[in-house]
């Protein structure tokens, strides 16, 4: 019995410890890697980028193993040593090396000769015309943010497989933050450097163009979502007292008092939950339900906007529809009757008629056709039709609500960077009953 009480308190232990919350610093460091994190949707608030479940383990491995030839401690070690002294910050100066040269070249014989002075390949062939012809971008380039951005994003990868622990990952990580953070000035011109190392190795096999095209918003993302959030200049060997104020406002006037209502929480009590609340439609008609909703922080992907036809005659067994959006630009209609999720009349789908981004209004609208049974909605987004779908048996009552989820603590970065969501609508009383859950 006391060995089984050991195991139990010492997964307790292991789990409240791994899953931690980052203090500021650990999280300044993590989202250096948030390029590449945001690519391959991985965590914000965790040292490791996934879960520690064997398929994620094996998954990481194997990605290792297919393209860093990365199989064990030893191989990673060695290749954080090479990044950090070599990398492809060497291999971009010694392709603006044989760029120089050519420009300075004064004749054929002298071109002749800086293009026989070199071994050749394919990949740094493909690197050279890309520089040749970008060479305005590349010319005072170093790309070192490539480099040492991947080194933590590999420390990240080993803690998570196992090749190296904890007090190891940590040591490494700020170590090469440290090296970052005294090489540039912002986050923007450390996100463009890392941008363009990432460009320039994809001109190695030829992507570039494709490349761009998908680095290029998450860069811009970045720098409009909690990059701009987290203070370039953190003093990284300042000591933490992680007294950060712990605050909830649900759909109450916000203390900027910009005339709207605030949804804003750091409460780690409230991971992966979503609060709401409802009220009389204000909407004089009375079958159209409609707010402006818009997200100023916190995560990208998780929901946030109205509910409609909210029956909650029977206060514990409310049912209604929810139109939620994510400021990335989708959207979706979920039906809930008392505690029973149906099917999505509309599943998650993206929608040109969002303005994605954080800070910038959304007007929702829905409209019913006044049936009883088998009835229409149709789904405005900013004024324009989105979506319609008919529901043989639809909720049928008149209020309507505003709702926010929240994401899992890996997801969000609290208590630092709250969740705040704004909803306007005008003439709005201010007076909600509100409720909040898990999902």
């Amino acid at each position: 019995m006391k060995k089984y009480l050991l195991l139990v308190m010492g997964f307790f232990v292991c789990s409240h410890f791994l899953f931690a919350e980052l203090k500021k610093t650990g999280m300044w460091a993590i989202s250096l890697t948030g390029i590449m994190s945001e690519i391959n949707g991985s965590y914000r608030n965790s040292l490791n980028t996934n879960g520690m479940d064997d398929a994620e383990k094996n998954s990481i491995l194997e990605m290792l193993r297919r393209d860093w030839g990365i199989t064990a401690r030893e191989e990673l070690l060695e290749t954080l040593i090479s990044l950090e002294n070599r990398g492809h910050t060497a291999s971009l100066s010694e392709i603006q090396k044989i760029r120089s040269e050519i420009i300075e070249a004064k004749s054929e014989s002298d071109l002749g000769a800086v293009f026989t002075k070199y071994e050749w390949d394919q990949t740094k062939f493909n690197r050279f015309k890309y520089i040749s012809s970008y060479w305005e971008w590349y010319h005072n380039r170093t790309i070192r943010a490539w480099d040492l951005g991947r080194s933590i994003s590999l420390c990240r990868w080993g803690y998570n497989v196992g090749f190296i622990n904890e007090e190891e990952a940590w040591e490494k990580i700020f170590y090469f933050a440290k090296i970052i953070q005294s090489l540039y000035d912002s986050w923007e011109g450390y996100g463009y450097d890392y941008f363009m190392g990432r460009l320039f190795w994809a001109s190695s096999f030829g992507e570039e163009e494709a490349y761009f095209a998908s680095t290029e918003p998450v860069y811009k993302r970045l720098l409009n979502s909690y990059w701009s959030w987290i203070d370039w200049d953190i003093d990284l060997d300042l000591p933490e007292s992680n007294e950060i104020p712990i605050k909830t406002v649900r759909f109450l006037k916000p203390d900027d008092n910009d005339g709207t209502l605030q949804f804003l929480t750091n409460d780690p009590a409230s991971y992966d939950t979503w609060s709401h609340n409802y009220r009389q439609n204000p909407n004089v008609a009375s079958n159209t339900y409609e707010y402006w909703v818009k997200k100023k922080s916190g995560n990208s992907n998780s929901g946030f906007g109205i509910l409609f036809c909210v029956d909650n005659s029977d206060s514990s067994n409310t049912s209604y529809y929810r139109f939620f959006i994510t400021v990335n630009g989708s959207f979706v209609i979920s039906k809930r009757t008392g505690s029973i999720w149906a099917t999505d009349p509309i599943s998650w789908r993206d929608s040109p008629f969002i303005n994605t981004g954080y800070d910038v209004y959304n007007k929702l609208r829905v409209e019913r056709v006044d049936n009883k049974i088998n009835t229409t909605f149709n789904i405005f987004i900013n004024d324009n039709l989105a979506a319609s779908f008919n529901d043989d048996n639809p909720i049928n009552g008149n209020r309507i609500g505003l709702g926010v989820s929240t994401n899992i603590m890996e997801r969000e970065q609290f208590p630092y960077i709250p969740v705040d969501v704004r909803f306007d609508f005008m003439n709005n009383n201010r007076e909600m009953l509100v409720f909040s859950g898990k999902d």
